[in-house]
């Protein structure tokens, strides 16, 4: 019998858009030992967010039918507990691959158009401000911003102090509440305009494949690469834009997570406190649902996390990075705000991350050809999985087929290397990765 699921819809300041919701939530959790909450990442609408939803969930699903199967012994002792999940909804916006890498990431005339192109449409996009995810209404303030930055494009070339108004335009979009150490997003508000804009203009080359015995693989292009090649004034707007959407999609999950999410699991342990927690997020969900754990008391037990192609940096959970600073989750591990384990997947096959957190590089001017990699302070745990990070086990780091054993733990996290399974930023939703949730749910006994 599949599980039941419930929807929650939340608005971007993480109030829940309908409380019958709610309502229907609290009272159909009769029976129910394990709550699955998952978030989507930079989706359009809820229909792409709900078909992400059905492939994940109804893979949880058929293993969960399948506890009592020889192939499955890792799975039995789920067979006596009773499975749901919380389905949550939140304005997200859609960020493709072509908008961070026109063409590719082959330098061209060609490509040159497409990214003035990938420009005017990511500028469209800040102009968006959702109540609701799908909702497209963009407030006259924001268009009149749009309209400014779009009027500088072509003097871009020409005029170095276009290139500035463009960086204070577009901070104009943010909060700067959000600003941290650990994805540069302090230095973006804090430098010199001009010098922002001049700092994005080289090319882009985030780390490229690593070989089964640990060899860098030579990246010749798109077919390997995460690389922009494109240089110059408009290479160096469509970049900034592209780090002022991902600041933006950022805040909305810290929002999102902290507020509404954080709330009702709150509400959900009160009513039920034996309930074992399991969050799960994709891509910025995953952000959205370790916020949520961070805003949970010191020592909540039985709250289990997976992370999937995260949108978070890979210092997000460190003891230690640059000269002292802590990730900025750091609490979720430190002080037990989610008991464990956490699970993360990584891979080289995430162009996405690889090519978003090589921008924070750039705005705190690291040099370097491979901008975003493991050595790098500003990478994405989608890429690198989480570092300097004493929880992290060894025992486990490859994510792995339905039917072998984990051996999680709580109190640990474990980096799971997920080359073999996932093949692109939104390819979470396989039996494997679903095999491996219902891993940290057997760690809850």
């Amino acid at each position: 019998m599949a599980m039941k699921r419930f929807d929650l819809e939340f608005n971007r300041h993480g109030q829940i858009h309908d409380a019958s919701q709610l309502t229907r939530l609290l009272a159909g959790l009769d029976g129910v030992s394990d709550l699955l909450v998952v978030s989507h990442g930079w989706n359009k609408d809820m229909a792409d967010a709900r078909e992400l939803y059905d492939r994940l969930l109804g893979n949880v699903d058929r293993l969960l039918a399948l506890r009592a199967d020889a192939h499955f012994t890792h799975l039995a002792p789920l067979a006596p507990r009773v499975f749901a999940a919380c389905q949550v909804f939140w304005p997200s916006k859609e960020f493709t691959e072509d908008e961070l890498i026109p063409g590719g990431g082959v330098a061209s005339a060609e490509n040159s158009g497409r990214s003035d192109a990938a420009l005017e449409t990511v500028l469209d996009r800040l102009a968006e401000n959702p109540d609701r995810l799908g909702d497209k209404s963009s407030p006259p303030v924001h268009k009149e911003l749009v309209r400014r930055a779009k009027e500088l494009i072509p003097e871009l070339e020409r005029s170095e102090s276009a290139g500035a108004d463009l960086v204070s335009t577009l901070r104009e979009f943010l909060n700067p509440e959000h600003a941290s150490h650990d994805d540069a997003s302090i230095e973006f508000f804090s430098e010199e305009a001009a010098t922002m804009f001049r700092r994005f203009e080289g090319e882009v080359i985030a780390p490229g494949a690593v070989g089964r015995r640990g060899a860098t693989v030579v990246d010749i292009g798109a077919a390997t690469g995460i690389r922009d090649m494109l240089k110059g004034a408009r290479a160096a707007a469509r970049r900034i834009a592209n780090f002022a959407t991902y600041y933006q999609m950022k805040a909305r999950a810290d929002t999102v997570g902290s507020t509404g999410v954080a709330q009702i699991l709150r509400r959900v342990r009160e009513q039920r406190p034996t309930v074992n927690l399991h969050l799960v997020g994709h891509s910025f969900g995953g952000r959205l649902v370790t916020a949520a754990a961070h805003a949970l008391p010191d020592n909540t037990p039985a709250v289990t996390v997976s992370l999937l192609q995260a949108a978070l940096s890979h210092n997000g959970f460190s003891e230690y990075f640059l000269d002292g600073e802590r990730g900025f989750y750091r609490d979720v591990v430190a002080t037990k705000r989610a008991s464990g384990p956490i699970i993360i997947t990584h891979t080289k096959n995430d162009r996405a991350v690889g090519i978003v957190y090589p921008l924070a590089s750039r705005v705190a001017f690291q040099k370097g050809c491979a901008l975003g990699d493991a050595n790098d302070p500003y990478g994405g745990m989608g890429r690198n999985g989480a570092l300097r990070t004493g929880e992290v086990s060894n025992t486990e780091r490859t994510l792995k087929e339905a039917g072998q054993p984990y051996c999680f733990t709580q109190g640990a996290i474990y980096n799971l290397l997920a080359d073999e399974f996932i093949t692109d930023h939104g390819a979470v939703d396989g039996p494997e990765v679903a095999y491996a949730i219902l891993s940290t749910a057997r760690a809850l006994r």
